[in-house]
């Protein structure tokens, strides 16, 4: 995906590191980059990560007109949910006597699995998170000076919603 893009963009020298925030159509929902400047330097920066760039990026980015260069790229991952529910008290279900009589009227059940699979997916269209798509609002108009935004090395995404701040997906893209 290339093209202008209004955006809300700021560049951090001290964390070495460039922030955009793309909208999507409906303004519900944007896609926040964190672009290291180092192409080596993701794992840097991770540690260096405060938390007001993770919850609220928007109210330290400014609104500007920027040329965006973002590759086509697709995540997927799968993992286990067992352990963390056994880590956070949730036993009984996985074991013999499991009380599921909410959901089945079998006596003689219980739960063997639980996983979380989710995937994104980005392309010229826009973005395909799992349930959730959008697309990316663009226009020619100038007024400002235009920054670029090149995503050609390794970077953090997140999803987030716009109104309550909350991230859906999260990311880390390591090969373009």
């Amino acid at each position: 995906m290339k093209g202008l893009i209004p955006v809300r963009h700021q560049s951090f020298e001290s964390l070495g590191v460039d922030v955009a925030e793309l909208p999507y159509q409906g303004g519900d929902y944007s896609m926040v980059i964190l672009l290291p400047k180092q192409y080596d330097g993701v794992e840097v920066f991770k540690q260096n990560l405060t938390d007001v760039l993770i919850k609220d990026p928007a109210s330290q980015l400014v609104d500007r007109k920027v040329r965006v260069f973002l590759p086509k790229f697709k995540l997927e991952t799968e993992y286990s949910l067992r352990n963390p529910l056994q880590n956070l008290g949730i036993r009984r279900i996985f074991g013999p006597g499991a009380d599921l009589s909410g959901i089945t009227e079998d006596n003689d059940i219980q739960v063997s699995a639980v996983v979380h699979k989710a995937s994104v997916k980005v392309n010229e269209e826009g973005t395909e998170a799992a349930a959730a798509s959008g697309a990316v609002f663009a226009t020619t108009s100038l007024g400002s000076p235009i920054v670029e935004f090149k995503v050609d090395h390794p970077f953090l995404f997140s999803i987030r919603n716009t109104r309550t701040k909350d991230i859906m997906f999260a990311g880390q893209v390591n090969h373009l």
